[in-house]
């Protein structure tokens, strides 16, 4: 499974099934990501132990690295372990939850907080402690009660034992799942999470994904290999075209219950189809005035697409990437936009004009002429069929905008 997750993000501890303690793992995954601000939900991650080689399959909504974003999450502040804010979830030792902060208030000697108990509010006043451990700002984990909801590196403190730790995995001991944590002082504590945490059994898991599969048109079901283990579904197989591979994907994803699916299905290289010939099917798809993109650029090597382009700020071209991926004999697809400020661009009723001007010459037949204004020029891009097409293209902008700043990615092309 490895050769299926070649990009390294970064390294964590985690445990080890096989070492028996915490070990520190690469974290890996099927494409470039960036775990700065957090990842999109769902995406399958390779944890392998540095140590022994063993690998597990966790994903990104798991990690602490993720968004905070759930208003039920309660990373709480402990009493006396951390700043206090208005906002934040408070607890205080021996509660048995943690109660939302009103408001704080603090002198020399004394705290004041104010804090909502059910439908009432409440004050709790005593002589001001000094913030003795604050390695988690954001809050903890209360376990065992938020055990379901921990994260892999999430800071955590045990109202039974009193001590601070940090989740390092998710175990099945048994017939259970279980929470790994290790503690402060060392010791590592498995907790097993309540009967509606439980993963679903595997054989339940396949019948339901082959009944998904069978849905899909093209007897879909009999070229793909399911299999599941602690709520994962992996899917092996060949399809035809990226857009199948993702259609199976989405439908899986879509099935309540699971964890995630890890999806190494492979799209089939068609060797009647040239690298030449599918960038010339990529370049007739991005060389459309419906896509509101610029600088665009593709590179096909051995059925694998890399697509790059610039587009205004809030308005990525969401439907380009299925349009791509649609095309058969593409293998996969790099595909990455780079955000413009709207105010770096500008002269867009012009340079629609003269897009639309230039798209009535009979002189430019079977040519596409795409003009932006950003970095203080017209930038003209597209596809000619000759020089002269491409020398008139450039001299008819110019004559419209009235202006010789005039960048030239125009290109030429014969189909």
């Amino acid at each position: 499974m490895r050769q299926f997750f070649p990009y390294k993000l970064y390294s964590q501890q985690l445990y080890c099934r096989q070492c028996r303690q915490a070990v520190v793992h690469d974290v890996c995954a099927m494409e470039e990501y960036s775990t700065y601000g957090g990842m999109e939900r769902g995406i399958p991650l390779l944890c392998v132990c540095t140590h022994c080689g063993t690998i597990h399959v966790a994903f990104s909504q798991e990690f602490a690295f993720c968004h905070k974003d759930d208003v039920q999450s309660e990373y709480a502040k402990v009493y006396g372990h951390n700043r206090i804010f208005p906002g934040d979830w408070l607890y205080f030792e021996g509660a048995r939850r943690p109660c939302l902060v009103k408001s704080f208030f603090q002198s020399s000697e004394r705290e004041v907080v104010v804090y909502k108990n059910g439908l009432s509010d409440e004050k709790y006043e005593g002589p001001k402690i000094p913030i003795g451990h604050e390695v988690a700002p954001d809050g903890y984990r209360l376990l065992p009660a938020q055990c379901v909801h921990t994260l892999l590196g999430d800071h955590i403190y045990h109202v039974l034992r009193k001590q601070f730790g940090v989740a390092i995995g998710v175990v099945k001991d048994e017939t259970k799942d279980k929470l790994v944590v290790k503690m402060d002082d060392g010791l590592i504590v498995f907790m097993s999470f309540p009967r509606y945490a439980e993963n679903p059994p595997n054989d339940e898991v396949v019948s339901v994904v082959h009944k998904r599969l069978e849905l899909l048109s093209n007897g879909l079901g009999e070229d793909i290999s399911v299999e599941a283990g602690q709520g994962i579904v992996y899917l092996r197989g060949f399809v035809n075209s990226l857009a199948t591979k993702h259609a199976i994907q989405t439908s899986v994803v879509g099935i309540a219950g699971l964890r995630g699916c890890v999806n190494m299905v492979r799209v089939r290289k068609n060797s009647k189809i040239s690298d030449a010939d599918l960038e010339q099917s990529i370049w007739n798809i991005m060389d459309d005035a419906v896509h509101p993109i610029f600088k665009y650029s593709v590179k096909v090597k051995s059925g694998a697409a890399k697509v790059t382009f610039f587009y205004e700020d809030e308005v990525y071209p969401e439907e380009l990437k299925s349009r791509i991926e649609s095309v058969p004999g593409i293998i996969s697809l790099n595909m990455h936009g780079t955000a413009i400020l709207k105010e770096n661009l500008g002269k867009r009723d012009l340079c629609r004009r003269i897009m639309n001007k230039l798209a009535t010459y009979r002189f430019l037949k079977n040519s596409f002429v795409h003009v932006t204004y950003v970095g203080k020029r017209f930038l003209v891009e597209g596809r000619v069929t000759n020089i002269i097409q491409r020398e008139f293209a450039l001299l008819a902008v110019a004559g419209f905008a009235r202006s010789v700043a005039v960048g030239n990615r125009l290109r030429i092309s014969k189909a």
